[in-house]
């Protein structure tokens, strides 16, 4: 046995296979990636357009109660809609801080306002007493459903509390997550650092990236960089959370280049078929331009044949490839 081979992970344990180990790098690096956070915008953007036309046909819509002033809750669905746009924009070109519980924190922002319409019009509020007035509740209250299944697909935020411990853990609900999502059939091995970066629970982490805890049948969490190492639950089902040593397994390095990586077209593969099915029309007067080429005007562009590629992009900046190649952008809006 060598030096560094004390430092190996000890996975088997009980019932951990080394393919759980590479699902759960691969569904770890789903969550977290620029193409299921776009996913989640696009479904809250879905839901402020029906909002828009609330707004527009019925800005005060009448009830058995007081009813429902929708244009003064109007403003909150815009600035959740920048808060998103700025988000993806900094994470796109591979700035993490998004997801921090601070200023910087864009996405978690975004989220939180999104979630409590969820809250509100599924749940009708914390005490189940909130009920709303219009024509467009039915289609908003769906809508808000449809983006709440696909943050169920997104991760992960910086804790409001420290002390805590990892939100993912080895057990029969991670299992049962592992069978839901559509895992790609070309699981790549999960990386092995020569040199083991290793950091104890409390210790702060330096960099972003999926971590493995060295206890046996640990399970690998996306932990971020500056933040305390968290506690483990206990993988027997008790409720047990223990200090744990953390290894580093991969730093996230994503999209530095600007570039979204191949293997994301394959992260939500019914989606990116039936979006194919239907390209967009591009009429001799709407404006289009290729990766690598100037973009000539602010706003969201489109990939010409995967209606899944939309990003917001300004005037004078390059236009990217899309899934590791040169594409079509058509501006939409």
């Amino acid at each position: 046995m060598g030096l560094l081979d004390i430092f190996k992970t000890q996975w088997s344990g009980k019932d951990m296979t080394p393919e759980d180990r590479q699902k759960m790098f691969w569904y770890l690096k789903r969550k977290t990636s620029y193409t299921a956070w776009k996913r989640e915008a696009d479904a809250f953007d879905r839901f402020a357009d029906i909002f828009e036309k609330q707004v527009i046909e019925e800005p005060h819509a009448d009830g058995l109660m007081e009813g429902t002033d929708w244009d003064d809750r109007y403003p909150e669905i815009l600035k959740a809609q920048v808060l998103f746009e700025q988000a993806l924009r900094q994470l796109g070109k591979g700035d993490r801080t998004v997801f921090l519980y601070n200023s910087l924190g864009l996405l978690r922002d975004a989220s939180e306002i999104a979630q409590s319409w969820h809250s509100e019009l599924v749940n009708h509020g914390p005490q189940g007493d909130h009920f709303y007035d219009g024509k467009y509740v039915e289609a908003m209250t769906e809508a808000i459903a449809e983006f709440f299944l696909c943050s169920d697909d997104t991760g992960y935020f910086q804790p409001s509390m420290s002390g805590g411990a990892a939100p993912e853990f080895w057990g029969d609900w991670m299992k049962k997550e592992l069978v839901r999502v559509c895992i790609s059939p070309d699981l790549v091995e999960v990386p092995e650092p020569e040199i083991p970066t290793l950091v104890k629970t409390g210790e702060e982490f330096p960099v972003y990236g999926i971590y493995e805890p060295q206890t046996k049948d640990g399970c690998m969490n996306y932990l971020l960089a500056g933040v305390p190492a968290p506690l483990l639950w206990d993988a027997d089902g008790t409720s047990r959370k223990f200090d744990v040593t953390w290894r580093l397994l991969w730093e996230d390095i994503r999209y530095l280049d600007g570039a979204i990586p191949a293997e994301e077209s394959n992260y939500f593969p019914l989606e990116t078929k039936v979006a194919k099915s239907a390209p967009l029309v591009v009429n001799d007067d709407v404006l289009s331009a290729l990766s690598g080429t100037t973009c000539p005007k602010s706003g969201i562009w489109a990939v010409l044949d995967d209606l899944n590629g939309r990003l917001h992009v300004d005037k004078g900046d390059l236009l990217p490839q899309h899934n590791g190649r040169d594409v079509t952008w058509v501006h939409t809006e």
